[in-house]
């Protein structure tokens, strides 16, 4: 294993309290905040109208407006504020605070004469929290520390002084409500400061690598990314006309009994007569669903999860039920995509823009499991990865001004809703005369994992195809090889829809997935898969894979070993990583470092009796032991599978964010990201040199990941879009 750690992720790399100012602000705007901080900043009446701050361990300093037809004046701040932020600027020390990029905007947008806030200039304390696994509200991290001191009724207050609605109808002034003001600027605002501060001095210290880390990722977050207004107006109104006809058409296909796509206890009962029993199963069945971080969800009763729908679809695909097989296809489609929020998304872009730019797009370790970012506003994270052949005609007709009826007979015949999911992403559109660029490494996690475990010799065979593939594409890929060994065929003889067999159970059972997870995947795929097959694919490729069962059993016991009190504070091998349980931080917590050096934590972990649930979520009276740590507001179970999928996607992470470092220093435009895809704006007639420019750097690697073949796609367009004919480049 090799361990070539950059020095700038070791303890003591980090910044001493002395260096750090603490900051927090008040504020108030007609603007929403779910509109995001940008839009709420940059309106003519936004205002700041409390700041807090204390520097190093000194006392907490707070300056307020007198009256509310003002907002903070930079030059009636005391001194010592202006002396600090000179140190900040000089490099000497750094501005903490919570939710940083909130403040931040505050600071440049709503205040008058502060000097420009960098965000090399800001640490978040939130980042830091939720990289323990504690959550990303102030109040409840401060609690779990047991060091809480902010003010109960401070939610009462924001209400009364911050919001438009005011606390129930009434909008409070200093002159107004002056006891209450004064609480609030006097009390809560200086209680933030230091419920802050305790958290940040109670949680493991980032070091100087990850800072960087969350610069970069903020410098793509206030660089933003343009959007086409007039067609998000269009899609916009088209979505909320859909809204509409959607549960008009329930009606009509399913005699009144359903009338609006909300109604899904309705749904299901008219279903579940019409449904052969297979499907019946599919429908009712609460099976375990494994989620984006790999925890362990089951969905609450008579909700019908887009997972169910993807394989009732699927089934119903493969199944001949004549004219009544068409109305539960349709009805299933109408739930899927008029019941989701994605087509709303259109007016939550038109809602948030500030002159056709969406800024503040991204969370920094967001899933702070695995460190990857998240995604908030448009949530551009969980954009659809299909696309549409008519998605031209379609954006030609949204801007065109087509009537619903024009638009829904634009294409296929899927409904409205799902098409205008399909057309958010080729929505992003660079500024005139440029284009974008962007590039999405190869099966980027499906490399990781046995690189992780590389010791073993069928993930060392397995990069070996990797590297084969890579440098001839013609070389059959892991997909055709799995799907022959599963078919029993030879290579020659995988077919496409043969292949697809292959990709699924490779997408699905990685991360030490079952019978569950591979019906799921098959489904998000158009592929239905019984018990019975399912069972038979799942035992195959195990029989074959038995690297990534035995991984995950390396992982296990290396836990078990380590968290044992005789081995408290011993790193333990595991692959490229190592593992190490803390007794005496936040309860009791493991620690695991990745190949890159960034750690990732396990919070509270211990071993706990939890009651066994019926199908209606009451308890038995039956216990069963289970391994639980604490990540944000909850207690989470711990199994094999969920070790190795996160440890996989942290390092796939860390690809990211230190490509990201990479791009922004060397000066590349860098408007968009994914868990594996970057995207830059750059002059049209520059695209092609920028994309062979991108494509190195993402190819580059790390001291850290020797060993790991990397491949990368590059793809240049007018707009961001997976449709080969749409991009004009």
């Amino acid at each position: 294993m090799t361990d070539q750690i950059d020095p700038e992720r070791l303890p003591g790399s980090m910044f001493d309290v002395p260096d750090l100012g603490w900051f927090d602000f008040e504020t108030r705007s007609p603007v929403d905040i779910s509109c995001g901080a940008y839009r709420y900043a940059c309106h003519d009446e936004a205002a700041a109208i409390v700041l807090a701050y204390a520097i190093g361990d000194g006392p907490v300093q707070v300056v307020s407006v007198a009256s509310f037809d003002t907002t903070l004046d930079c030059t009636d701040l005391p001194p010592d504020f202006m002396s600090f932020h000179d140190r900040v600027v000089a490099g000497e020390g750094k501005w903490v605070a919570w939710n940083a990029g909130f403040d931040k905007a505050i600071w440049n947008y709503a205040a008058v004469a502060f000097p420009e806030l960098k965000p090399e200039h800001v640490l978040d304390a939130m980042v830091q929290a939720t990289a323990s696994g504690l959550p990303p509200d102030l109040a409840m991290a401060s609690r779990l520390i047991g060091r809480s001191v902010k003010v109960g009724d401070g939610k009462d207050l924001i209400k009364l002084f911050c919001t438009p609605g005011g606390l129930k109808g009434v909008c409070g002034t200093p002159q107004s409500h002056p006891e209450d003001w004064e609480t609030f600027r006097g009390v809560y605002a200086p209680g933030d400061i230091e419920a802050m501060r305790d958290v940040f001095k109670a949680t493991r210290r980032l070091p100087l690598a990850e800072w960087r880390e969350y610069w970069a990722a903020e410098e793509v977050n206030e660089r933003g990314v343009g959007i086409d207004v007039p067609m998000c107006e269009a899609a916009a109104a088209l979505a909320a006309e859909d809204k509409i006809r959607s549960g008009v058409e329930l009606a009509h296909i399913t005699s009144g009994e359903v009338t609006t796509v909300d109604q899904v206890k309705r749904i299901m009962d008219w279903l579940l007569p019409r449904l052969p029993p297979d499907g019946q199963k599919i429908l009712i069945k609460r099976a375990e669903e494994v989620d984006d971080d790999g925890i362990v969800t089951r969905p609450a009763k008579n909700q019908l999860t887009r997972k169910q729908i993807e394989r009732l679809l699927a089934y119903l695909a493969e199944t001949d039920l004549r004219e009544q097989g068409a109305d539960m296809v349709r009805v299933l489609q109408i739930r899927q995509y008029g019941g989701s929020k994605t087509p709303a998304k259109f007016q939550k872009m038109v809602d948030s823009h500030v002159g056709g730019v969406l800024y503040g797009q991204y969370v920094f370790n967001g899933a702070s499991q695995t460190g990857r970012a998240s995604s908030r506003g448009v949530q551009i994270h969980n954009l659809a990865r299909d696309s549409m052949k008519a998605e031209p005609e379609l954006i030609e007709g949204l801007l065109g001004g087509a009537n619903y009826g024009d638009f829904s007979r634009t294409g296929d015949d899927s409904p409205v809703a799902r098409k205008l999911s399909l057309l958010i992403r080729p929505a992003f559109v660079p500024g005139p005369g440029n284009a974008f660029v962007w590039s999405d490494w190869s099966q980027i996690e499906a490399r990781v994992l046995p690189w992780l475990c590389d010791h073993y010799k069928g993930a060392a065979e397995r990069l070996d195809i990797f590297r084969a593939v890579d440098a001839d594409p013609s070389v059959p890929d892991i997909y055709t090889r799995t799907a022959a060994k599963l078919s029993g065929l030879s290579i020659e003889e995988v077919t496409k829809s043969i292949r697809q067999r292959g990709k699924v159970a490779e997408l699905a059972l990685g991360f030490c997935g079952g019978v569950g997870a591979l019906q799921a995947m098959g489904a998000s795929y158009g592929l239905h898969l019984s018990d019975d097959d399912a069972r038979i694919i799942v035992d195959k490729w195990r029989a074959d894979n038995s690297w990534a069962i035995n991984f995950s059993r390396e992982i296990w016991e290396a836990m078990r070993f380590c968290s044992h009190r005789d081995n408290f504070g011993q790193r333990v091998p595991v692959g490229r990583m190592w593992l190490k349980y803390d007794p005496a931080y936040l309860g009791g917590t493991l620690l695991a470092r990745l190949p890159s050096g960034r750690i990732i934590t396990y919070r509270a972990m211990r071993w706990q009796d939890i009651d066994v649930l019926d199908e209606d979520d009451k308890p038995t009276g039956e216990k069963k032991t289970e391994l639980m740590f604490s990540r944000g507001y909850g207690r989470v179970k711990l199994w094999p599978g969920m070790f190795v999928e996160n440890f996989t996607q942290a390092a796939a992470a860390d690809f990211l964010r230190g490509t990201l470092v990479r791009l922004v220093d060397a000066g590349f435009n860098v408007r968009l990201h994914t868990h594996d895809e970057i995207l830059c704006e750059v002059e049209d007639i520059l695209a092609a040199p920028h994309a062979n420019a991108l494509r190195e750097v993402m190819q580059e690697g790390f001291p850290w990941s020797e060993g790991l073949p990397l491949m990368s796609d590059e793809t240049m367009g007018y707009c961001y879009t997976k449709d080969e004919g749409s991009t004009g480049l």
